[in-house]
């Protein structure tokens, strides 16, 4: 069973060109049926958007919390929502869709591609916090890509330093904010998990799934 790429893009919540980026990306096994793109349905197990998000700094806190990471929290009203929602997920009343839902909008996500000889050093740089498909924790094998987290400060310079440029085959994704570390100076866990909620294949949905459950208690 297959779906459009339009019926595709209404499942994830997402606009058709988003959906058609994902698609020729090679991320989701789609595939061409005469002139016609088309998705296999086990790729729609990607959460899609169920409720609206929130914010990107009430995003970052909720993520931060949920690593068990403190960091400052906004007004009443803001802090009693998060307090919400991470119960919901320490009580896994959320599921993936809920959580991916929540923070869909945590940071602007770069698509981008280097040269496969620059990525060691890229996922060495200092600017870089590896997260997603870099991150150890996620137990995913990805060679030849890198992603992380890099400051809004640093990330004209990373891009001009190592020739990215925007790409619709990315092997490098660059998720562009300032988030705390944890107590282990990585990546505080609840990101990793988001990271792997925005590439939404079934391997990293599965780990994504797994982390959650591992994690929420």
């Amino acid at each position: 069973m297959v779906w459009s790429v339009s019926e595709y893009a209404e499942r994830l919540g997402v606009s058709r060109a988003a959906a058609y980026k994902r698609v020729r990306s090679g991320q989701v096994g789609a595939y061409r049926a005469g002139s016609q793109w088309v998705v296999p349905k086990v790729a729609i197990a990607a959460p899609r958007a169920s409720s609206r998000p929130m914010s990107p700094e009430n995003a970052v806190r909720l993520l931060s919390r949920f690593s068990g990471v403190e960091i400052e929290m906004p007004e009443p009203v803001a802090r009693r929502r998060i307090a919400e929602k991470l119960g919901a997920l320490r009580s896994e009343d959320a599921d993936l869709q809920r959580l991916w839902s929540w923070v869909r909008s945590r940071a602007p996500r770069l698509e981008l591609s280097a040269n496969a000889a620059d990525l060691a050093d890229l996922l060495r740089d200092p600017r870089l916090a590896r997260s997603g498909l870099s991150d150890a924790r996620a137990g995913i094998a990805a060679s030849g890509v890198a992603e992380g987290y890099v400051s809004p400060a640093d990330v004209d310079a990373l891009v001009r330093d190592y020739l990215l440029v925007e790409s619709e085959r990315p092997n490098v994704w660059l998720h562009v904010a300032d988030i705390p570390d944890d107590a282990s100076a990585e990546v505080p866990i609840g990101f990793v998990i988001a990271d792997l909620l925005d590439h939404g294949g079934p391997r990293e949905l599965g780990r994504a799934a797994e982390l959650l459950a591992e994690h929420a208690g």
